[in-house]
């Protein structure tokens, strides 16, 4: 018997827009699910319902338009790096007033962009 599969409504990103939306989604530099499929290779194609992956977004226009990419580039979100801090700074504090983070998980994301080399 095969049993359908079910898989959360996404953004433009192809990130999941229901439940709550920590800075890496928020503030995205990649798609990310929690859920993957398996290449003929490995045996598929199949659902790897329990192995997540991550899609990084291309990190210029140019990149993004040669590899016909529909999702923004990293420089087309943030245009530098300190927008990108910006951006994982007030989803953070999003988060905390909602009282959904706390004040040391706030400056763990904070700590983590600054950190990156997101268009460093």
């Amino acid at each position: 018997m095969i049993y359908p599969s079910f898989v959360s409504r996404v953004n433009q990103d192809g990130n999941e827009i229901a439940g709550i939306q920590l800075p890496p989604v928020a503030a995205p530099i990649a798609t990310t699910t929690g859920w993957a499929l398996r290449a003929p290779a490995f045996g598929g194609p199949d659902g790897c319902e329990a192995n997540g992956q991550m899609i990084p977004f291309a990190a210029t226009q140019a990149a993004r338009l040669a590899s016909g990419d529909p999702r923004l580039s990293v420089q087309e979100r943030y245009m530098n790096h300190d927008n990108y801090v910006a951006a994982v700074t007030a989803a953070a504090q999003k988060l905390a007033q909602e009282r959904l983070l706390l004040p040391a998980d706030v400056q763990r994301y904070i700590t983590a962009a600054q950190a990156s080399t997101v268009l460093k």
